[in-house]
């Protein structure tokens, strides 16, 4: 009996050393300072200095801080996200001009010319889109011409709704489908 309530102490010991040290090196990660407590008195010279905390050393269980979808962008391995598992959907952002309502899709072309571009997606959702002056178009990660989009290409592109109308704001082209 009495082995046993020493080895659960001392697990709970490392068990709370090990949450301590968590702590720390979450404390370590992060890069937003936490507010000082406002001095009202004098400062008392006899009273420790607090230590600055140091950084942990990295090894290979620590997380790396990096930006995801740069990094996945520079290298081409776009749609890997959640946006690259979205087919189709509707959300609304609110920018200084108001409230405005976006439609997301990504498939295959089915029709396309000047003025419309007709997307499939793989779910057998299909809508059509007004192509304007505006409407910005990527392929192969260059700037394009809505011309250069061909049926059977795989797009992901982004409208902007208003009323029955949903007019292309960009256009993403990875090519013909494999």
């Amino acid at each position: 009996m009495m082995k046993r309530t020493k080895t659960m102490v001392a697990a709970g010991g490392v068990a709370l050393a090990l949450a301590g040290t968590g702590a720390g090196v979450a404390i370590a990660q992060t890069s937003t300072p936490a507010p000082a407590p406002p001095n009202n008195s004098a400062p008392n010279p006899a009273a420790p200095t607090p230590a600055a905390p140091t950084p942990a050393a990295p090894n290979s269980a620590t997380p790396k801080a990096h930006a995801p979808c740069a990094r996945k962008h520079a290298r081409g391995h776009m749609g890997r996200g959640l946006m690259g598992k979205v087919e189709h959907g509707e959300f609304t952002t609110h920018t200084t001009s108001g409230d405005k309502v976006l439609d997301v899709q990504r498939g295959t072309v089915s029709a396309v010319d000047a003025g419309t571009i007709t997307v499939k997606s793989t779910d057998g959702f299909t809508a059509t889109y007004t192509i304007n002056p505006t409407t910005t178009v990527h392929k192969d990660k260059k700037a394009a011409q809505v011309s250069q989009i061909a049926v059977n290409d795989r797009v992901q592109l982004v409208a902007v709704k208003s009323g029955n109308t949903d007019t292309a704001q960009h256009i993403g082209d990875a090519g013909p489908a494999k």
